[in-house]
Formats: structure tokens, sequence, C-alpha cells
């Protein structure tokens, strides 16, 4: 009889053995950590697809202003950058010009340029090609398309056909990580 409570004796110590506190306490630590990033990344907005970001949401502009030469055969529109998300270059915009009636206005809008917060040229925009550029570009660092967005600095668009007046819209298309469109109109 002795033999046989020795046996169970052994018999229970044996179920209940589990894992030791040390490893458990390891284990506990790593599901949490694992599941804290997981939650991380869920509520940062990582999962992301490109183009989630609203354009509007991401700069605001100034209503635009109209100039023209003594000639009368180049009119400026120009407006400025308000504020602006951080890391956002103008490679992340295309420019467009729309009529009244939303349609794309091909013929007299020439380039975009875009001026520092000191003046000098940073990038072009030319609608022929709808590609960005350094064409006249004076400022010293990064120019182009790859240049930061900054608040301060000043769009003018350079049209060969006046369009004060015509319910004429500038159409700034999110490109890049950016979506969705911001529009102001030509006075």
């Amino acid at each position: 009889m002795n033999m046989r409570m020795e046996t169970t004796r052994r018999w229970r110590k044996k179920g209940q053995r589990g894992v030791s506190p040390i490893i458990a306490t390891i284990l506990l630590v790593a599901i949490t950590v694992v599941l804290a990033a997981v939650l991380y990344i869920l509520i940062s907005g990582l999962t992301k697809g490109p183009g989630n970001t609203p354009i509007g949401t991401a700069v605001s502009f100034s209503g635009v202003s109209e100039q023209t030469n003594t000639a009368g055969t180049q009119w400026n529109y120009t407006m400025s950058v308000q504020t602006t998300t951080s890391g956002m270059t103008w490679s992340n915009m295309l420019f467009q010009v729309q009529n009244a009636g939303g349609t794309l206005i091909t013929t007299g809008p020439t380039k975009v340029v875009i001026s520092g917060t000191t003046g000098c040229n940073l990038a072009t925009f030319t609608f022929s090609t709808s590609a960005w550029g350094a064409v006249g570009a004076t400022c010293a660092g990064t120019t182009g398309g790859s240049a930061l967005v900054l608040a301060g600095e000043t769009i003018q668009m350079q049209s060969s056909v006046n369009l004060n007046g015509q319910g004429a819209t500038i159409t700034i298309v999110g490109q890049g990580s950016f979506s969705g469109s911001s529009v102001s109109t030509v006075p």
C-alpha cells in the first residue's frame, strides 16, 4: 500500500508541473510587446496604402491674384502656400487649369514657377509635359520637384491667355502618397 501511495504522489507531482515562472514571465512580456506593436501600427496609420492623404489636408493655399505684363501678352496668377505637411515635395502635386464647365484648358497656361520664401526660383512645372524641372532655378540646395513645400512660398502660374472672369480654376491634384485635389478660382 505504501508503494501505491508513493506512485500516486509522483504522478500528482508530474501533473502539477508547468512552465517555470521565469519562462512564463518572458512569454507574457513577449506577447504583450507584440500586441502593443500591432496596435501601434494600426492606430498610427502605417497600414495605409499610397495615395491616402487628401491634398486638401496636407497643404492650403491663399486666394489667387492676377497680374499682367505691360504689353498684355502674359497673365500671371499668383497664390501662396499657407500651411503644409512636413516632408511634402512639389512633385506630390500636378497643376491643371479648368474652365467653368470642368474641362481642362490646354492652350494658354504655359508653366508654374515656384518661388521660395527668399524670392528665389525653386521649381518649374510645365503644362505641356506635366513635368517638374529646375529650369531657371536660382535657389541654392534642392530644387525642382524634389524641393520641400514650405509655408510662405509663392506659386505663379503663367498664361498666354487671359483667364480672368471666365470661371476658370487652378486645380492642384495630389500625386504619390497624396490624393484628391485642391481648387482655387481665378479672379
